[in-house]
């Protein structure tokens, strides 16, 4: 696919913005919702009860944004057949039953702490209380064990493995949505670049980038402020701004994503005021030549370890083995900023068309430096596509 940029304008009323994001969420979530449905009837899972923000929007659309998850309380049943059940506090049914696709809205009392309750009720209006009900795999322990008392009949099984195999393989509409948020990240890491000066302080850098996500209509961002991190504390992987200013000739990190629409993207790039040394030049070029070859690794068929080891061949051969990155050097992205499929020394997921992965190799020596990129990649029919379009800042000085 091409990567299409898109126009960002002027905000309107608030909840015809609501109304928007749920008239162009909904076509997304019920092809999800399909998908999840067909694997539920291969698993033999009669239903599904699902409450983390980020399995809400796969599977409905609703839960805009991480930070506010909704509680542990809160939720959605899905059964082989038919549209979901939300099940919510009365506040939340209130507001849903105004702008949301799904019609089946049940409240609960949350004085009474009735919410368990009204799960087991929904289910056995559904006929399937006494069959296979899949929990969320981030459920709170105490409210699974509520559910587990509320509904002695049935069977309950971890949800993980059926979920996060149907989101791993996106479908084309959310495809596109992460490419246009991706345009995003890209507006953002650019006015970053631009601010990277010697003197200014990593937090400021970090701001600029905040703006322009925001600004240019983005929800949110899964890192909260932007990455921003320079010198010897880059070296040490500690990624959030501080108040140390940049300095003339130290490699600086920026690293952010955007939510637009429910989905992320990211996007990493190294800036790099004045003259690398010759170390500093080594690191470098073993780092992008070791993430140029973890991305032509990428096909369908192969695995995320194999896509590890063509980078981990590159460190070696430059012999920086002893700091290469050792655990994944790659994810997913979707619905939350890391999922599966992941890339890495014990990834044996087999990679296929229309997965998306996130590659970064890093090379970090304490004390001394770090160096780290990040690029959208999609597993395509052909092998892949890189999504991101954004140049390497300061490339020239290290090749």
């Amino acid at each position: 696919m091409t990567g299409a940029r898109i126009q960002h304008g002027e905000t309107g009323h608030h909840d015809y913005e609501r109304q928007e994001l749920h008239r162009v969420l909904e076509p997304v979530a019920r092809e999800n919702l399909e998908l999840v449905q067909e694997r539920m009837a291969e698993s033999d899972v009669d239903a599904l009860i699902v409450n983390r923000s980020d399995n809400l929007r796969y599977l409905t659309g609703y839960g805009p944004y991480d930070s506010f998850s909704l509680s542990a309380e809160h939720g959605v049943v899905v059964t082989r057949m038919g549209d979901p059940t939300i099940v919510v506090a009365p506040r939340l049914a209130a507001d849903l039953d105004d702008r949301h696709w799904l019609a089946d809205v049940v409240p609960f009392s949350t004085t009474k702490g009735e919410a368990a309750e009204t799960f087991a009720t929904v289910l056995e209006e559904r006929d399937v209380a006494d069959g296979v009900v899949a929990l969320d795999p981030h459920m709170e322990y105490r409210f699974a064990r509520k559910l587990e008392v509320s509904l002695p009949g049935c069977r309950l099984r971890d949800a993980g493995d059926l979920l996060f195999e149907a989101r791993a393989v996106k479908t084309d509409a959310e495809i596109a949505l992460i490419d246009e948020g991706l345009s995003i990240a890209e507006l953002a890491i650019e006015a970053g670049i631009e601010a990277v000066e010697v003197g200014v302080r990593e937090c400021e850098v970090s701001g600029t980038i905040m703006d322009a996500m925001i600004s240019a209509g983005a929800a949110g961002a899964y890192a909260l402020p932007a990455i921003v991190s320079s010198g010897v504390r880059w070296s040490r992987c500690q990624e959030y701004p501080s108040r140390k200013r940049i300095r003339r000739g130290e490699f600086v990190q920026l690293d952010e994503g955007p939510m637009w629409k429910g989905y992320y993207s990211e996007l990493a790039r190294m800036a790099f005021p004045g003259t690398p040394s010759d170390k500093q030049r080594s690191m470098y070029q073993a780092t992008f030549a070791a993430h140029e070859a973890a991305i032509d690794a990428i096909e369908p068929g192969a695995t995320g370890r194999e896509v590890y080891d063509a980078a981990r061949d590159v460190f070696v051969e430059f012999g920086y083995e002893e700091w290469l990155t050792n655990g994944d050097i790659g994810h997913g992205i979707g619905v939350v900023a890391h999922e599966p499929p992941y890339v890495g020394p014990t990834a044996d997921v087999t990679l296929e068309e229309n997965m998306i992965v996130m590659i970064e190799p890093g090379l970090f020596r304490r004390d001394v430096a770090g160096v780290r990129f990040e690029d959208m990649v999609l597993v395509t029919d052909r092998g892949r596509e890189v999504l991101s379009r954004t140049p390497h800042p300061d490339h020239e000085k290290f090749v």
